[in-house]
């Protein structure tokens, strides 16, 4: 199963699912920036509840590839190495991480280099078994779903419930269309109590090399998309 998803920067942990599920991931850094999506910011758990943490970009026309998003350089990563110390300081895997994230954010290039990035860094304390990929990289650099599924030879599309009805609109015929169920499951956090919706980084902060595993419980399966 090929999943085809534009990179998110610190991924939201269904989108970090589906590196555990599919066989190959294309990065569609073709695909234009989007205000709704995840490609430069993410949510980290406080003692106060969550707090955004957003890469700042240079704004262009509509419909910028991400590939061509440039970042802003204005200290954003001195602030975001006090926040995650201020969160996560006292995890339990915190040593481990920091030095390994901080890299990610040194990452020179496009908004779509440093998400890009931050999906690998994901995929590697998961231990996720996946080829990645992007979309940049196949034959003419398409910019659609299904440019990307034709150019990459995909049989089998696997998505999330959120884009699956239009996901499996827009793919070549004779592609079969999976969607991933996932459903979060409560965890150890650094704070007292659980709150839900966070970033990758709260998983790995806490649960460093057993990440993939307790993301693993909780995927629901994996089911068709039928017309």
């Amino acid at each position: 199963m090929t999943a085809i998803r534009p990179p998110e920067f610190a991924p939201r942990l269904e989108y970090a699912a589906l590196l555990l599920a599919a066989d190959r991931f294309v990065l569609a850094d073709t695909f234009p920036f989007s205000r709704q999506g995840g490609h430069n910011r993410t949510r980290i758990r406080t003692g106060q509840g969550r707090q955004w943490l957003t890469v700042p970009r240079r704004h262009a026309g509509l419909g910028q590839p991400l590939a061509e998003v440039e970042v802003v350089d204005d200290g954003w990563r001195r602030r975001y190495a006090h926040a995650l110390r201020a969160a996560y300081g006292l995890a339990p895997f915190y040593e481990h991480v920091a030095p390994e994230w901080e890299a990610v954010l040194a990452t020179p290039g496009s908004l779509a280099d440093v998400a890009a990035a931050s999906v690998a860094f994901t995929a590697r304390w998961l231990k996720a078994p996946v080829e990645i990929g992007r979309a940049s990289e196949l034959p003419n650099a398409p910019d659609s779903l299904r440019g990307v599924a034709e150019a990459a030879e995909v049989d089998t599309l696997l998505t999330l419930p959120e884009s699956a009805e239009s996901d499996r609109q827009s793919v070549p015929a004779g592609v079969r269309v999976r969607v991933l169920r996932f459903e979060e499951r409560e965890r150890r956090q650094t704070h007292d109590g659980f709150v839900a919706g966070l970033g990758v980084l709260d998983l790995v902060m806490n649960h460093g090399p057993r990440s993939g595993d307790v993301l693993r419980e909780s995927i629901r399966g994996v089911g068709d998309v039928r017309a």
